[in-house]
């Protein structure tokens, strides 16, 4: 009685079962794909919108270029100064600065700055103030 090679034959059976369930599997990859690609470039191309809620101001600084500014940024020191600071900020309607702050005006925004450290306590649209 001759032997058989069974080892030839138990290749091509795994081969052909792998094919299929390849098959099978690739199918199922494209139906899940799309929506997880759909899931994805949804949420990448609405982070910018999340973000542009978020109140800031752009300054053109000479040798940095535009500077965006927002709340918990340094402002450039020419806004710690005394001499830009709001003083008639009650007649503005805005809240009282505490010791180490003042109201400054950069463009259409009334900013509070902690003058120690230069940072932004607070960013308010002119337009959103009550006259």
């Amino acid at each position: 009685m001759k032997k058989r090679n069974n080892s030839r034959y138990a290749s091509h059976a795994i081969l052909s079962r792998v094919g299929a369930y390849g098959t099978k599997e690739l199918t199922m990859i494209n139906k899940n794909l799309f929506p997880r690609l759909l899931f994805a470039s949804l949420c990448t191309f609405s982070i910018p919108a999340l973000c542009a809620d978020e109140p800031s101001v752009n300054l053109d600084r000479p040798g940095a270029g535009m500077v965006e500014i927002k709340e918990g940024d340094k402002v450039p020191d020419e806004y710690k100064r005394e001499a830009l600071a709001l003083k008639d900020w009650q007649k503005r309607h805005l809240t009282a600065p505490d010791e180490n702050s003042q109201w400054v005006e950069i463009q259409d925004k009334y900013v509070l700055v902690n003058i120690p450290n230069g940072t932004v306590k607070t960013l308010i649209l002119k337009s959103s103030v009550q006259k």
